[in-house]
């Protein structure tokens, strides 16, 4: 920062040339949307700059209360900074957030001191402020930095979207938060909003991505069993807008259910009833049929939710994507309509069949349930059972399989509260406590999961322009839904016949077409090319075996070393240069292991030199090599798998 250049009337006088200059950083990084919104906005008459003792600028504002506030310190803003980080711990941080930048003093500190953060990412609720920053500070070392990502937003909802994204980034290290209270200060309650929204994009990207992480094989092995399914249903696209502007009540399985559940009985035929499937044992044992359920859930969990009633199936339709439990499809007796979704497998399939229908599904059976009501056209668009807490201290409605007892433990050292769950052997299981407002503003319990659950929905409703409903009538405090009791909302909105039935009868007699020949073709080139990288991901394993045993040695020969690595480029190259769709393919089910290349790349950034740094990066190869071989075994076994049924069942 160029103290001696400032031009503390550069407001005024518009001479000053840092504001250009730093724009010019801005459009070297592409930021034409930032751009576009600080050049429309405008400075307010609030704020004073106020020359520091040291000779750098702070501001001083005016709140509407009339108070002041001094942005940064009047004596020495850049000491200020140091002192500010040293009470924060910083150390062991990768990925840091933060969140206010005022002039942008602590951002720079941060930049100078902890080179060991990959990512800072500056939250600016105040865009006039960053303007402000822009025109009288030479931001060039922040700007120019390719660690700095910036969000310029003061709605948390927006917020929240612009971080959900990076959540294999977050997932792959330490992330830190730091706030800077002056900033914060301006925002009033909105402080606490935003702060809020932040945190919960963490754990919601980070529970999204531990899944895929955990179970990326095991979805397009479910894809490729589902084959069959796949072709011979007609998809959701022939239920669009089919209820525009019509009642759709969302039934969830959480306890509150059980207040209100009888009321549905009014409702049929009056509104489109969509369940999800853990609530479809507690809605039959009512004598109540809802239109569609909606399975999505990938293990035998989902099948096992319909044990005991797939019979009473018959007269049902079944909303299901493809990579759900293949014993759901085989086994359920209704129609069923199949549900596109954003995955490589899937966008490969659709080259040789007439498009499904895409729909999100989102992190939970709800949202993808709630997605489905959007995409018919629904208006109002209900919730009932969508407790997304533990109200009553169970889990689930009375019948649902899932249901189980909770209670709050303490921790007798620390006085910590934590959540008890009683499994189906007797046994209490420890968990996450995350106290959440009710409807009538109360604090309830909830897990992680279900927390995560809530967050994604509020994002999902404030981008909705149909008027949602929560008729739950209890439960978490869901943001953006009017809260009605599902008494009132029937006499208001389900008064009328609709004809659900000759709807959904109609939209299933249709079929998409599907070149059959053309895919078994296309899955046998496929077989072919994994069978290939099979070979070379083993060949690359004992490349790499070797190497490594040669590095180790007290002498190592330079020249083997080098013939070796020249080996590996080679393996490398033959397995990363096949068609895109087959590496797509690859990476699904190489989650866990490309994940642990990403920590292998912490750790070197930790410090490591010299020979444990050449180990370490050579390590990193092998850990590719050997997921590329386990999954491109895996997918040869499915493939082949899949191409049986179609020549079995087709």
């Amino acid at each position: 920062m160029k103290k001696d250049d400032l031009n503390y009337n550069y407001i005024e006088k518009n001479k000053n040339g840092f504001y250009q200059k730093n724009l010019s950083f801005l459009k070297k990084r592409n930021e034409s949307g930032l751009i576009k919104k600080i050049e429309e906005v405008n400075f307010p008459q609030d704020i004073e700059i106020v020359k520091t003792k040291t000779g750098f600028p702070t501001l001083r504002i005016k709140k509407e209360s009339g108070q002041s506030i001094l942005l940064h310190s009047r004596y020495d803003p850049v000491k200020e900074a140091r002192n500010f980080l040293a009470g924060y711990d910083l150390d062991n941080t990768d990925f840091l957030i933060v969140l206010g930048f005022g002039l942008g003093y602590h951002v720079e500190e941060i930049i100078k001191s902890y080179s060991k953060i990959k990512l800072i990412l500056v939250v600016e609720p105040h865009p006039y402020l960053f303007k402000f920053a822009l025109s009288i500070m030479d931001l060039s070392s922040i700007l120019s930095s390719p660690k700095i990502r910036l969000i310029l937003e003061d709605d948390p909802v927006k917020i929240k979207e612009k971080i959900l994204p990076l959540g294999e980034i977050f997932l792959t290290g330490k992330i830190s938060i730091v706030v800077h209270y002056p900033s914060s200060y301006l925002l009033g309650d909105k402080f606490v909003e935003i702060k809020k929204s932040i945190s919960d994009a963490i754990l919601w990207s980070r529970a999204n991505l531990g899944t895929n992480i955990a179970k990326g094989d095991i979805f397009q092995k479910n894809i490729l069993a589902n084959l069959p399914q796949i072709i011979n249903n007609p998809g959701i696209k022939n239920l669009f807008d089919k209820f525009k502007d019509k009642p759709v009540i969302c039934v969830a399985a959480g306890p509150s259910l059980d207040k209100n559940i009888h009321l549905l009985k009014e409702a049929k035929d009056k509104a489109l009833i969509i369940c999800v499937d853990a609530a479809l044992r507690t809605m039959l044992k009512h004598k109540i049929k809802p239109d569609i359920v909606v399975s999505i859930d990938y293990g035998i969990g989902a099948r096992n939710l319909f044990d005991g009633i797939m019979e009473q199936t018959e007269d049902l339709f079944l909303a299901a994507d493809p990579e759900v439990c293949p014993d759901v499809f085989s086994d359920f007796r209704g129609k069923k309509f199949i549900i596109n979704i954003p995955k490589p497998l899937v966008g490969w399939l659709s080259n040789f069949m007439e498009d499904k229908g895409f729909l999100e599904k989102g992190s939970s059976v709800a949202h993808a349930a709630f997605f489905l009501a959007k995409a018919v056209g629904g208006d109002p668009i209900i919730f009932v059972g969508q407790d997304l807490s533990y109200p009553e201290g169970i889990t689930h409605a009375d019948g649902a399989i899932p249901r189980k007892k909770i209670t709050i433990g303490i921790n007798e050292k620390t006085g910590e509260k934590y959540l008890l769950i009683k499994t189906k052997d007797g046994k209490w299981i420890g968990q996450d406590l995350i106290m959440v407002k009710d409807i009538y503003g109360k604090d309830v319990p909830t897990s992680g999961d279900m927390y995560s659950y809530l967050v994604y929905f509020e994002k999902l409703i404030a981008s909705t322009k149909a008027k949602c409903i929560d008729a739950t009538e209890g439960g978490a405090k869901i943001r953006g839904t009017e809260v009605m009791s599902l008494r009132e909302v029937i006499d208001r909105y389900c008064s009328e016949p609709i004809g659900v039935r000759e709807i959904l009868e109609e939209a299933a007699k249709n079929r998409e077409k599907v070149n059959l020949g053309k895919l078994k073709e296309e899955i046998q080139k496929v077989i072919k090319h994994l069978m290939e990288l099979h070979f070379y991901a083993g060949r690359g394993e004992e490349v790499i075996k070797k190497l490594l045993k040669e590095i180790k040695r007290e002498k190592p020969n330079r020249q083997k070393m080098e013939e070796l690595t020249r080996e590996s480029n080679d393996i490398a190259n033959k397995i990363t240069r096949r068609k895109t769709y087959i590496r797509a393919f690859l990476e699904q089910n190489m989650y866990s292991h490309l994940y642990l290349v990403r920590r292998k790349d912490n750790l070197i950034l930790s410090g490591l030199k010299g020979k444990k740094r050449l180990i370490t990066q050579i390590e990193k190869v092998g850990i590719f090599y050997n997921g590329t071989k386990k999954a491109a075994i895996k997918l040869i076994n499915d493939f082949r798998s899949s191409l049986d049924k179609l020549d079995s069942t087709v």
